[in-house]
């Protein structure tokens, strides 16, 4: 029986899944590399330590069925940079999405074109640690890097150029690194050429089910594979997720709550946010795009509060807690803006806050709050799909927080809308896997791939008393916002 590898190059770890045809998981594993922080707000990573990450990941998943491999397919953290030589060295450490250094460029580039233009040109708006941010910085404080540089990629196109030695992306990371023409699924040579950055940098994109190339010897010699099986280009980690989770249409949204948190919703037209507030990408499925909204504190935010203030505590023990609390946390609201915001704000000073406490409120309490914090930030993302078009009428938690009890219950209270789960462990994985049986023929088209790979739980409706005591304290929450960004700019200075 054909079998289908699946690698994520996650912020934190790499996963590898190996799945059957009707999308089985059969072996799974990761490894983990950190985030390395040489300046305040700078975020970068060593691409060789995803290298070896994927290796050590891949060998654990092949418990059985490694012969039968058929494809191999890619997921990986957006908007990273990472230059590489001539010979497809690294030149210089990855600068990741959560770096904050290039703050002063996306101001300036911004003001060169205007959101208008940028809508037009990208359908989306510039922000810190998009690679398009990340090369302003480096053409100002790096050039010796860029001179260094044949082609600049993202994260899990440097693990495709180590599986077959060839340079390439795809469009789905592309349309992330704001240079690229999301509507024409192609490079954009007015932003190129606006904001001066290097053309011979930009490599081929690929659609996501493209076959890239072929395991080298080398590479299947370190990953325990034969060589000359198909690698396919990959995609982006949310696209990838919206393939794992079935999200291939409109009607049903995705909703991460990992390090950040995303809403996702298929589209079948390059329909950009006018305010630009949601992100416009391709989808890794030919002929689509997708809408999202993005929070960089999610579970971001419990991890912070468990270090800080419940070390030794799991995060099991901590949901016991707030399961225990009633809706509303009793006026407890938190703002999950530890690291700033995208959706909707866009704004890098915002920082994050409890509002409301009193003597009443202990750590049960707080935990609750930030598991609604998060919840009320993803329903700033739904308001935004909605005022532009119907909106999603379910939404399939996709891994992360939000496949977790009380997470799923709070976030369909909050939302309004039911929740569901995509069974079986790594969607975002299991997603690369699907679009390598894609590329090579395995699954007809992404209607047959969905119907053989994806499965959903029974959905977790929303409680009328929750949802309208959270209808209530999302108007209280929507106020806090313009309220403090003042101060939270008068702080930053």
């Amino acid at each position: 029986m054909p079998t289908l590898l699946g690698i994520d190059i996650g912020t934190s770890a790499a996963k590898a899944v190996l799945i059957d045809p009707e999308g089985t998981v059969l072996g799974v594993s990761g490894c983990e590399y950190p985030i390395e922080q040489p300046l305040p707000g700078w975020a970068e990573q060593d691409p060789e330590a995803w290298w070896q990450a994927a290796c050590a990941a891949v060998r654990g998943a092949l418990v059985a069925g490694a012969d039968e491999v058929a494809a191999i397919g890619l997921s990986g953290q957006m908007h990273g940079t990472v230059l590489v030589s001539p010979a497809g060295q690294p030149v210089r450490p990855a600068i990741i999405w959560a770096d904050q250094r290039s703050q002063a460029q996306v101001e300036r580039a911004t003001r060169q074109l205007g959101l208008r233009r940028l809508g037009r040109l990208a359908g989306n708006r510039l922000a810190v640690g998009f690679t398009a941010a990340s090369l302003l910085w480096l053409l100002e404080n790096e050039p010796e890097a860029l001179a260094a540089s044949d082609k600049v990629i993202l994260p899990k196109d440097y693990i495709r150029l180590r599986l077959t030695g060839q340079v390439a992306t795809e469009v789905s990371d592309a349309s992330a690194t704001l240079l690229f023409d999301v509507a024409r699924r192609r490079w954009s040579r007015e932003l190129v050429t606006a904001w001066k950055v290097p053309h011979w940098l930009l490599p081929e994109a690929l659609e996501s089910t493209a076959v890239a190339g072929e395991l080298t010897r080398e590479a299947a010699a370190e990953l325990g594979l034969r060589a000359g099986i198909p690698v396919v280009a990959g995609a982006a980690d949310q696209a990838c997720q919206a393939v794992g989770s079935g999200l291939i249409d409109p009607g049903l949204a995705s909703c991460t709550i990992g390090t950040g948190g995303q809403l996702l919703t298929a589209l079948t037209a390059p329909t950009p946010d006018p305010e630009l507030r949601l992100h416009t990408f391709c989808h890794a499925i030919p002929g689509r795009w997708y809408s999202m909204g993005a929070i960089l504190s999610a579970g971001l935010s419990l991890s912070w509060f468990r270090e800080h203030f419940a070390p030794g505590a799991s995060f099991e023990e901590l949901a016991a807690e707030a399961a225990g609390i009633p809706a509303g946390c009793e006026g407890l609201l938190f703002l999950p803006y530890l690291a700033g915001e995208r959706t909707p704000h866009f704004d890098p000073e915002a920082r994050g806050a409890f509002v409301g406490l009193t003597l009443r409120h202990g750590r049960a309490h707080a935990v609750r709050a930030i598991m609604e914090g998060v919840c009320f930030a993803l329903r700033d993302a739904l308001e935004a799909m909605r005022e532009f078009g119907p909106g999603p009428a379910q939404i399939v938690a996709a891994g992360g927080g939000g496949t977790s009890h009380p997470w799923q219950e709070i976030l369909a209270a909050v939302l309004g809308l039911p929740v569901t789960v995509a069974l079986g462990p790594e969607r975002t994985a299991v997603g690369a896997a699907v679009l390598a049986g894609l590329g090579t023929g395995l699954y007809r088209d992404p209607v047959e791939a969905r119907a053989r790979t994806v499965r959903y739980a029974p959905p977790v409706e929303p409680r009328p008393d929750d949802m309208a005591r959270y209808q209530e304290l999302y108007h209280a929450y929507r106020g806090l916002y313009p309220a403090l960004k003042g101060s939270f700019h008068a702080l930053d200075l």
